[in-house]
């Protein structure tokens, strides 16, 4: 073979190496930016190297974890606009939004998705699991992957990962609850979840469904006598500031997902349905262990305020 010919192929290996990187440079400048609002009905978490705002309840540390770990991943291509403190709605309003795809995310608790997909009861029904440890790999299990494909089919919903959000137990401003009967005719809070009401008019109380972020003025104005809700979620709300009895009975298990409108998932490749699910996991982790940290804490703080906290022996 010739000089002339070797060099010839040389040039045109060098040039489709140099038209190769040139187009991949050309596909990152152009490539989609992808925009996700998510939503959220708590409080902005702040936690710096210097100082925290004790909200380890607030579904917003979700959203921020989500945030930073999708941007950092997909390179500033995908964005995260959160919308806090029911700036959207309440959690209901928030879970209809991301069923119709006018919001493509949320952070929202689990507790109004009964009304959506009933199946949803089975996870809440009084002392159905032993401990958080047994429920969260009940969940994040074969039971919540069958669980999730029920959403995903009646809610075109995608519930990434579960995880707890603490025992929901009762805030009371008259008088503290020992056993069922001392809630005979009381007005408590609670979420607007069918089986939850029932189990309080069982109990001979009256059940009082009010969206979340109307729980504090409902509490502080006598609407109810009290709101049925996690420890953390009191404080995020500051109903511990109303009330003057914690009335511990463990009996039903809050969740919180984070959850994504299916039609919108399906419609990114897979690298960015990678992005997106990756920073979901490591969002819910960070969430789980806030909230875990903080349950001593906010227990030590009602007893600070003189809050009676009843805990069963």
């Amino acid at each position: 073979m010739s000089k002339e010919r070797k060099m010839s192929g040389r040039l045109v290996s060098v040039g489709v190496v140099i038209s190769f990187v040139a187009l991949i440079g050309i596909s990152s400048v152009f490539a989609k930016e992808i925009t996700i609002r998510m939503g959220n009905v708590d409080s902005p978490f702040e936690l710096t190297l210097t100082k925290a705002n004790g909200e380890f309840a607030s579904t917003d540390i979700k959203c921020q974890a989500f945030k930073k770990i999708v941007e950092e991943n997909s390179q500033g291509t995908i964005k995260v606009k959160i919308f806090p403190a029911g700036q959207l709605g309440g959690e209901r309003e928030m879970l209809e939004m991301t069923k119709m795809g006018s919001l493509e995310m949320n952070g929202c608790s689990a507790a109004p998705l009964a009304s959506f997909v009933p199946e949803v009861m089975a996870i809440q029904i009084p002392y159905i699991f032993k401990d958080e440890n047994v429920a969260l790999e009940v969940l994040n299990g074969p039971v919540g992957e069958e669980l999730n494909e029920l959403i995903v089919k009646k809610m075109g919903m995608r519930i990434f990962r579960w995880a707890y959000e603490g025992y929901y137990n009762i805030g009371t401003t008259k008088k503290p609850i020992r056993v069922p009967a001392d809630l005979k005719g009381m007005k408590i809070r609670v979420s607007e979840t069918p089986n939850l009401l029932e189990i309080l008019k069982l109990a001979g109380g009256v059940p009082t469904p009010i969206p979340f972020t109307e729980v504090y003025t409902s509490v502080q104005q006598g609407v109810v006598d009290g709101a049925m809700t996690g420890i953390g979620l009191h404080y995020t709300i500051k109903t511990h500031e109303l009330i003057k009895y914690y009335n511990v009975s463990n009996m039903w298990f809050g969740w919180s997902p984070i959850a994504v409108n299916e039609k919108f998932y399906r419609s990114l490749t897979p690298e960015e349905q990678y992005w997106i699910k990756d920073a979901a996991l490591k969002a819910i982790r960070v969430y789980q262990g806030m909230y875990f940290w903080g349950n001593d804490l906010w227990v030590e703080l009602f007893k600070q305020r003189g809050i009676q906290v009843y805990l069963p022996t």
